[in-house]
């Protein structure tokens, strides 16, 4: 390690202690449309471990926090952000591995082993929401600590991985076998598998009346994809992994249409629908709704879709989702990205008197990082190809980055290059 880049500080009486002062190059956010490149500076302490990041995914939540920002990052700013990430293991604090005590999803339980043992040298990731639960289900509201948010994200060259962070649960380990570009996408890839992991399909009725409900994908059913970015795809890979018989996405242009069929092939099915102006007449989008639905019908022999995944930034495909299920089943929208806007004059007798569903998701449990990144290791999943071949550095511009397209794929920062 560079003398420049790593100022080491020799603490304690008869005992060597490598913990130092890192300094280092940083994306660094004060507000909408100003972040600076900057550096930034931590020394560790014994319960905390500093990390190098290897590379950094950029989250729609950081493009929307850059162009609109976002009440508790700003009250915290500056800070960094970036909380999709893959790094290696510099130092580890004396007292990390004693850090027993567990709090967040592991409150009352003690930390596991594997959980607090780290060697410099090795690879990790980390889900960022240190969040509190109830019923082994993450709670939104009043996060124990937030990555990116209340604490220094990964838009920099090393981060500090918090006790916190520690006690949670929340730093795993990186098989050997998972790359460094398949690894900086396991949290995103884990918010989608969240999504599809609590989507409640009806299994069937108790003795009394009351629905009972299996979580997932309806195996065999049809699912549909909205959107073409790399979540999308992911999403509509993990459908596939998940059972459904028939995923099909939906696309704006042909070229999107081959992207998804170059990173995806045979496994889905494509459709291009256009784009309705944001100004056009609500009667004229119901109109081209409607040919959408009657195009979708012909694909899916008249059944629609189980499982409806609004997976892109625009209130007019939530609009769509509902008009998408299946209705003569049990139908799930999950509206995993875009905003939250009124949906105006959708079906809502589909919600109200029918057997539709709509969910969300935000966030990830550990189990669900866990999940993929044994998958990953399996085989049983390759995220090969979902990310921006095209490495962004600490050479790019900030608002590049964070404003970027990248092709319609998750735009990377490699901060040491």
């Amino acid at each position: 390690m560079p003398a420049a880049d790593f100022l080491k500080t020799v603490i304690g009486l008869g005992k060597l202690s490598l913990m130092g002062t890192y300094r280092s190059k940083a994306y660094v956010y004060y507000a909408p449309h100003d972040v600076r490149l900057g550096e930034i500076a931590f020394t560790p302490g014994p319960r905390e471990i500093a990390v190098k990041i290897l590379a950094a995914g950029r989250c729609g939540t950081d493009k929307t926090i850059y162009q609109r920002g976002h009440y508790r990052v700003d009250s915290n700013a500056p800070v960094v952000l970036g909380h999709e990430l893959v790094a290696e293991v510099v130092e580890v604090g004396d007292e990390v591995a004693a850090l027993t005590e567990g709090v967040g999803c592991l409150d009352g339980r003690p930390v596991p082993a594997a959980a607090r043992m780290f060697s410099p040298g090795e690879r990790v990731t980390v889900q960022g929401r240190i969040a509190r639960y109830r019923d082994g289900l993450m709670l939104l509201e009043d996060p124990i600590n937030n990555l990116s948010f209340y604490t220094d994200g990964a838009y920099s060259q090393y981060m500090l991985v918090t006790e916190d962070m520690i006690r949670s649960g929340s730093v795993f380990h990186v098989p050997d076998t998972v790359d460094t570009a398949q690894a900086v996408l396991v949290e995103p890839t884990a918010c989608a598998l969240e999504s599809i992991f609590s989507t409640p399909h009806p299994s069937g009725v108790d003795r009394e009346g009351r629905h009972l409900f299996r979580a997932g994908i309806r195996p065999g059913g049809n699912t549909c994809v909205i959107g073409s970015g790399t979540v999308s795809m992911v999403y509509a890979m993990l459908a596939r992994v998940e059972g459904a018989a028939k995923v099909v996405v939906l696309v704006r242009s042909e070229s999107k249409a081959e992207l998804v069929r170059r990173i995806l092939g045979d496994d889905v099915v494509t459709a291009i629908v256009p784009r309705l102006g944001e100004d056009m007449p609500l009667e004229e989008k119901m109109e081209a709704e409607a040919h959408i639905v009657s195009e979708l019908e012909a694909i899916t022999e008249g059944y629609l879709f189980d499982d409806v995944v609004a997976a892109c930034a625009d209130s007019g495909a939530q609009r769509l989702m509902l008009k998408l299920y299946n209705r003569s089943g049990y139908a799930v929208g999950a509206c995993f990205g875009g905003t939250h806007d009124v949906v105006d004059r959708a079906d809502m007798d589909q919600h109200h008197y029918r057997l539709a569903k709509t969910i969300g998701s935000s966030g990830t449990s550990n189990k669900t990082m866990q999940t993929v990144l044994d998958w990953l290791a399996e085989g049983k999943i390759s995220l090969n190809g979902f990310a921006s071949e095209h490495h962004y550095t600490f050479e790019t511009p900030p608002e590049e980055f964070f404003t970027t397209t990248s092709g319609g794929l998750k735009p990377i920062l490699y901060p040491w290059e």
